[in-house]
């Protein structure tokens, strides 16, 4: 046995307790809804919720990277299944991982397109002002959607995501040592 301890498993843990910290947080600031700032509080959980996802996904290929010596190690399941096809073999785990993202509907295409979607710039929508009012004071108005941030549908979908990405850890780590 190596005196060496793996810490990626440890890091892809921590990153998947902070995501469901930060549901637990966003579910908090919701249910404060008499608070000032309980939206902007829900909204900066949702993203880095959604960063600690993406982040234990990443730590979870680093930890695949360690199981199969690839240096330097990957963050993505696109690097990694490439890395595997130069020495000629294939890492099962990137190549279901991979399936996932090309299905539309799959909890990793939905990780990658909140992911994606925080780095879109806020869209500000256009505030009629009275040029003779002292104030110039203005307030938007705007309707929200289903699929909106905080709605019912995207919050389930987060949760979704979460325990998707828990199991299917799970599920890889089983199998490395079954292997």
């Amino acid at each position: 046995m190596s005196k060496e301890r793996n810490i990626h498993p440890a890091r892809t843990n921590q990153k998947i307790y902070f995501a469901r910290l930060q549901l637990e947080q966003l579910q908090a600031a919701l249910a404060d809804s008499s608070a000032f700032d309980s939206e902007p509080r829900a909204l900066s959980c949702r993203e880095a919720a959604i960063w600690h996802l993406h982040s234990a996904l990443g730590a979870f290929m680093q930890e695949l990277s360690r199981f199969y010596k690839v240096q330097p190690a990957v963050s993505t399941p696109e690097a990694l299944a490439a890395a595997m096809a130069q020495r000629g073999q294939v890492s099962p785990e990137a190549e279901i991982l991979l399936q996932l993202a090309e299905q539309p509907g799959s909890w990793l295409a939905q990780l990658r397109q909140r992911m994606a979607a925080c780095y879109l710039p806020v869209a500000l929508t256009d505030i009629a002002i009275d040029e003779d009012s002292p104030s110039r004071m203005a307030i938007p108005v705007f309707n929200t959607s289903e699929d909106a941030p905080l709605s019912a549908s995207d919050l389930d979908g987060l949760h979704h995501v979460q325990q998707a990405l828990t199991q299917a850890i799970r599920d890889f780590r089983a199998e490395l040592v079954e292997f």
